[in-house]
């Protein structure tokens, strides 16, 4: 669809709400976005936002409350040999990544689905409004502890296995197992397959695999044998920490690891994120899902670019950005805005608009958020009217309204009663009328 004169981005200038709308017919943008896992630290990563930020900052620093110990400093000096540990690597990992959601949130960018690869599942479901920021570092605090008492209790590590399909590297693996543990854990594009077990079974794994025609056999830099079945005791112990975990159902549909399929069940989720420690990432499954959904747009959002190099290698004519630091966002931002303006896409799509029909009500400030009962309704539910009180941002003894700045029909609540927010947060989702 090509665009035309009549295309406007319209952004509050107060900061409040932004969307971008078109007049003309348009074909809908479809945007995924996509939260990396272990394996994609790196020293210094996610420091632009402390630096650049005060919401950010205040995220790092609640992140250091709850975790016991200086996120911000740990960015600073940790050595690579440092963040490969699973209790620094997976909430480091997790806070960038929400830093980095907050910043796209605020650019107004919202996704029609989202997903995460392994401990990137658990990033997903704070941008699919599932779990709040607290609820979700308190998860992968846990979760990151259980799997590294069971690294150390049965010690193993993945090595990443180049040029074969999956059946062939299933076929390698039965042959190096022995009777040692050897399983495979990610299909993360074609051609790239992630093996997982004890270290004999690996050793063993190079000459199966380049028996069978590989390429390349690669040891990653990760502290355990993940998604195989010595993470079992990990998966026990994190089943009862999910159990009691305030998660509710996701606003956006999540791409499961488990059984890549959309799940928009809390208690679904419960249950596909205790299997995925033992169980296969069916990444390649899920970016394919996803384009067959109609997804034609995914933005890595965390450290690295890791996602968006398999997913060029496992669909083809969709665009691929990273918002890994704040000129990542920036750009990524500046493309969507570019296509909305009529400018030039990628390749095929250059003339498509960029359309996102709903509005965003964001906190002003950081604290501790609490929505009022609304008092108006039509057939579909609640609305609100310039003006309106959807709640306030309490810090202390300072209370600080959130007003609607336009007429429209409340979608959803992004932010749970209570939720620490930062200023900037998505709190709901409001379609005008």
């Amino acid at each position: 669809m090509r665009s035309g004169p009549d295309t406007d981005v319209d952004v509050d200038p107060t900061g409040s709400v932004a969307t971008i709308t078109n007049e003309v017919p348009a074909k809908k943008m479809s945007i995924a976005f996509v939260f990396p896992g272990q394996g994609s630290q790196a020293p210094h990563m996610g420091l632009d936002w402390a630096r650049s930020s005060d919401a950010a900052g205040d995220l790092y620093d609640w992140a250091s409350t709850c975790l016991g110990w200086d996120l911000t400093k740990t960015l600073e000096n940790a050595s690579p040999d440092e963040l490969r540990q699973t209790y620094i690597a997976q909430p480091a990992i997790f806070a960038v990544s929400v830093a980095a959601l907050r910043a796209l949130q605020r650019a107004g960018i919202q996704p029609a689905f989202v997903a995460g690869h392994s401990l990137g599942e658990l990033s997903a479901l704070v941008a699919a409004g599932a779990l709040s920021f607290e609820a979700g570092l308190t998860l992968v605090a846990r979760r990151a502890e259980a799997m590294q008492r069971a690294a150390d209790a049965r010690p193993g590590s993945m090595s990443s296995v180049l040029g074969l399909s999956v059946e062939g590297v299933e076929m390698a693996v039965a042959a190096a197992r022995g009777r040692d543990v050897l399983a495979v854990a990610n299909d993360n594009a074609p051609g790239n397959v992630v093996v997982s077990g004890e270290w004999s079974a690996l050793e063993r794994l190079p000459a199966a695999a380049r028996e069978l025609g590989a390429k390349r056999v690669v040891p990653l830099n990760v502290g355990g044998a993940f998604h195989s079945p010595l993470m079992a005791p990990a998966a026990s112990i994190f089943r009862s920490f999910l159990a009691a975990a305030p998660l509710r159902d996701p606003v956006i549909p999540v791409i499961s690891n488990a059984t890549a399929e959309p799940v928009t069940s809390a208690e679904d989720l419960r249950e596909l994120l205790a299997r995925q420690l033992t169980s296969p990432v069916r990444w390649s499954e899920s970016v394919r899902r996803l384009a067959d959904l109609g997804v034609d747009t995914f933005i890595e959002v965390g450290p690295g670019t890791v996602l968006s190099s398999l997913i060029k290698r496992s669909v083809d004519g969709v665009r691929v950005l990273s918002a890994s630091d704040v000129n990542g966002v920036a750009a990524a931002s500046g493309a969507l805005r570019e296509r909305a303006e009529g400018g030039p896409g990628d390749g095929d799509d250059q003339g498509e608009v960029v359309v996102l029909p709903e509005r965003f009500a964001v906190s002003p400030s950081h604290g501790r958020f609490y929505p009022v009962a609304l008092s108006r309704f039509t057939d579909e539910g609640p609305y609100v009217e310039p003006g309106d009180l959807l709640g306030e941002v309490r810090n202390g003894a300072a209370s600080i309204p959130v007003r609607s700045p336009f007429r429209g029909q409340v979608m959803a609540h992004l932010a749970w009663e209570g939720e620490l927010v930062t200023p900037g947060q998505i709190l709901l989702s409001l379609r005008p009328f």
